[in-house]
Parts: structure tokens; C-alpha cells; sequence
């Protein structure tokens, strides 16, 4: 195999691992025993939820039966399956919000470049994969 071949396989079998894990991390979402337990051991009272593809969208709905969803944060500024009960804001709007709100990460692809941007607004100790939560 050659060092190309090699990449193109090494890359197909991440884009594979990263699909398993967004469903079990969905899977973990329809749980709300799971969910308030998060919730429970952060004793959060409300959240923001960086993402607006269909994990952020199902995070927010899941987080959002027990506790305040600030919004979601996508630098798109719109939700993958539109939806009138959810706020979406820009992460620069996050500059402008007078609050200290942790953020939830739910891109998993991106996560780290998203969690450098957002350290511009919060401290990284407010900001939260969604992969480890659980």
C-alpha cells in the first residue's frame, strides 16, 4: 500500500469512528436519566449549544427538557432542519452576551478548532466537549 493509499484509508476509517461515536452519542441523548445525571453533576441551570447540525439540534432538545438553553451557537447563524424555538447566534455574538454560560460542543470533526475560538469568550473550563460528558 502506497503512503496516499494509506492516508485515504487512515482517513475513510476516523470519518467511520466519528460516525459511530455522534450515535452513540445520540443513542445517550433519548436517555433523559443520562441527560439529567450530566446536567445533575455540572449543576448547570443553563447552557448554550455550539452546533446547529442534527447533534446540536438533538442536544439542545435534550438538555432543554430540564434546564435553559441559551441558544445555539453555529458560525453558519442558521439550524440544518429549521426550527422557530431555537435561538441561533454567531460565536462573535457570544462577545456581546453578558453572561458566563458554559458551551457545549457537539461538531466532533471541528471541535478543537471550535473550542480555540470560543476560548476567546470563555474560559476553558466553561467550555465542554459533548463526547466526554457521557
Amino acid at each position: 500500500m502506497t503512503k496516499t493509499e494509506r492516508d485515504i484509508f487512515d482517513s475513510h476509517v476516523r470519518r467511520e469512528e466519528l460516525f459511530r461515536i455522534k450515535f452513540e452519542l445520540m443513542g445517550q441523548l433519548l436517555s433523559p436519566d443520562v441527560v439529567k445525571r450530566i446536567i445533575d453533576e455540572h449543576a448547570w441551570k443553563s447552557v448554550y449549544i455550539y452546533g446547529g447540525a442534527y447533534l446540536g439540534i438533538q442536544s439542545c432538545c435534550a438538555f432543554g427538557q430540564f434546564i435553559d438553553v441559551a441558544g445555539v451557537i453555529d458560525r453558519a447563524g442558521e439550524l440544518m432542519i429549521p426550527r422557530d424555538d431555537i435561538e441561533v447566534i454567531l460565536p462573535e455574538d457570544l462577545a456581546k452576551a453578558d453572561n458566563d454560560l458554559p458551551i457545549i460542543i457537539t461538531p466532533l470533526e471541528h471541535a478543537q478548532v471550535i473550542r480555540n475560538t470560543l476560548l476567546q469568550y470563555r474560559n476553558e473550563e466553561r467550555i465542554f466537549y459533548l463526547n466526554e460528558l457521557f
